[in-house]
C-alpha cells in the first residue's frame, strides 16, 4: 500500500507540473498570496474515534488550533484538508473564512504519511510559496509561536521552521531477551553512564512535538518538511501536549480547566494543586461519534 501511495503521488505531482491544471482545481481569490496555514484532518483514528471531532472544554479538538492560526493572522488563508464528512460539515458551519479541501483517498489511509497529503493539497494550488502545516491534536497552540516563526523565516530566509520541545531524557538502546542471551546489552545513547550528567549540567536535547511545521513549497515537492536552511521555534512542555490517546485528551481537558486567558488571548496555565487524580475522575470527557 505504502508504494502504490507514492506512486500515485508521483504522478499526480508530475501530470500538474508538467499540465499546470488538474480536474477541479480552478485556484480560487484566496490563492492570490503565497503564505497558506493547512492543518490535515483525516477520518479514521486508531486511538480516538474521530478524534479531531472529540470534545475539549466544550468544542472539538480541531477548534483550538484553527483559533489561534486565525488570530494570528499571518496566513493569506487557512485551509483544513479532509475526507471526514463531520469535520467539512463543523467548518462550513462554524469556520468562517476558513476553507476545506477535500482529501485524496489515498492520503488518508494508516500508512499515507503527512508529507503526501501535504503535496496532494499543494497540487491543487500552484502559486502557494511557503506552507504552514499545523497539527490538529496540538490544542494548546499559541498564536505567539505561528508569529514568532513567520518573523524568523522572513527574517533568514529560511526553508524550513518546525516546533521542538527541549527534554532532559537519557537514552538506552533497546535489546531484546535473545539479544542478551547473545551478549549484547543495552547501552546509554547520548550521555556516558559513568559520569551521569545533572540536569544543570547540560542543555537537553531538543526533540520535534510535531506542533507545526513551516516550509518552502520546493522543499515539499523534493518529498520533505525541512530544508537545507532549518531553524526551529522551541515550545515549553506546558504547551506540548499532543493528543494521540483518551489519556491525553483526559489530561487536556483538565488542563483546559485550570487555564485562563489573559487580555492578548494567549493560554497560561495558572500554577495550582489540583489533585490530577481527582480531576481526571470528575472530568467529563466525551468523543463525539455515531
Amino acid at each position: 500500500m505504502t508504494a502504490l501511495v507514492k506512486t500515485i503521488t508521483t504522478i499526480v505531482l508530475l501530470v500538474f507540473q508538467y499540465d499546470n491544471w488538474m480536474p477541479g482545481s480552478e485556484l480560487s481569490s484566496v490563492d492570490s498570496v503565497s503564505f497558506v496555514g493547512l492543518v490535515l484532518a483525516r477520518k479514521g483514528s486508531m486511538g480516538i474515534p474521530h478524534k479531531n471531532m472529540a470534545d475539549l472544554n466544550g468544542h472539538p479538538l480541531i477548534h483550538w488550533v484553527l483559533e489561534e492560526m486565525t488570530q494570528s493572522q499571518i496566513f493569506s488563508s487557512i485551509w483544513v484538508s479532509t475526507n471526514d464528512p463531520e469535520v467539512k460539515e463543523y467548518i462550513l458551519k462554524n469556520k468562517s473564512g476558513i476553507h476545506v479541501h477535500d482529501r485524496a483517498w489515498y492520503t488518508a489511509t494508516d500508512e499515507a504519511s503527512s508529507l503526501i497529503a501535504v503535496q496532494e493539497f499543494l497540487s491543487f494550488h500552484s502559486v502557494i510559496e511557503t506552507i504552514g502545516l499545523v497539527q490538529a491534536t496540538s490544542p494548546f497552540l499559541q498564536r505567539s509561536y505561528l508569529q514568532e516563526a513567520t518573523a524568523l523565516m522572513k527574517m533568514y530566509n529560511l526553508d524550513s521552521l518546525f516546533s521542538v520541545t527541549r527534554q532532559w531524557k537519557l537514552r538506552w538502546s533497546a535489546v531484546s531477551e535473545n539479544e542478551m542471551k547473545s551478549g549484547h546489552w543495552s547501552k546509554p545513547l547520548n550521555f556516558d553512564h559513568k559520569k551521569r550528567p545533572r540536569r544543570q549540567d547540560w542543555s537537553g536535547e531538543l526533540v520535534e512535538n510535531g506542533m507545526f511545521y513551516f516550509a518552502r513549497r520546493q522543499v515539499v515537492l523534493d518529498g520533505m518538511l525541512q530544508g537545507q536552511r532549518s531553524y526551529y521555534i522551541e515550545i515549553p512542555m506546558k504547551h506540548s501536549l499532543e493528543i494521540d490517546t483518551m489519556d491525553d485528551l483526559i489530561n487536556a481537558n483538565i488542563l483546559m480547566k485550570g487555564t485562563t486567558r489573559c487580555q492578548s488571548n494567549q493560554i497560561e496555565v495558572r500554577e495550582n494543586k489540583t489533585d490530577i487524580s481527582t480531576a481526571a475522575n470528575d472530568s467529563q470527557v466525551q468523543v463525539m461519534s455515531k
